[in-house]
């Protein structure tokens, strides 16, 4: 009997584990993108994460590396800084990124989980962490 939960188990704690990982998040293959923030795969897309004091900006690209038109496109960003974490809502800005703002430090450390939800696509999200 207790062999009978132990692989079920066991199975759902590597799961959870990989779903948890840098990779499942897009944290991998990052480069400095042309705003001077991160680029990271995140599906169908790369993103491109500007973060300081306050404000977050997303820049999205095609698999091309050209920007998408984001007019129609939602995101949140969640800060986790300082021991807090902060909630951000992203809207189509200026500079063809989706922009949001909130109390916090952009320090080392930080990490910045976004979510993006292109016309047609589904919820695509990637994770930075800032150096």
């Amino acid at each position: 009997m207790i062999k009978a939960h132990t692989v079920p188990l066991s199975a759902a704690i590597a799961a959870l584990t990989l779903m948890l990982s840098p990779v499942s998040a897009g944290e991998t293959h990052q480069h400095t993108g042309a705003h001077g923030g991160k680029v990271v795969e995140s599906g169908h897309h790369h993103l491109e994460i500007v973060a300081k004091d306050g404000v977050v900006e997303v820049y999205v690209n095609g698999d091309d590396m050209k920007p998408e038109d984001i007019t129609s496109a939602k995101g949140t960003a969640a800060v986790l800084s300082g021991g807090k974490k902060v909630d951000i809502t992203l809207a189509p800005g200026p500079a063809s990124a989706l922009t949001g703002t909130g109390t916090f430090k952009a320090d080392t450390g930080s990490i910045i989980v976004v979510t993006v939800t292109m016309p047609g696509h589904k919820p695509e999200q990637a994770r930075i962490k800032i150096d």
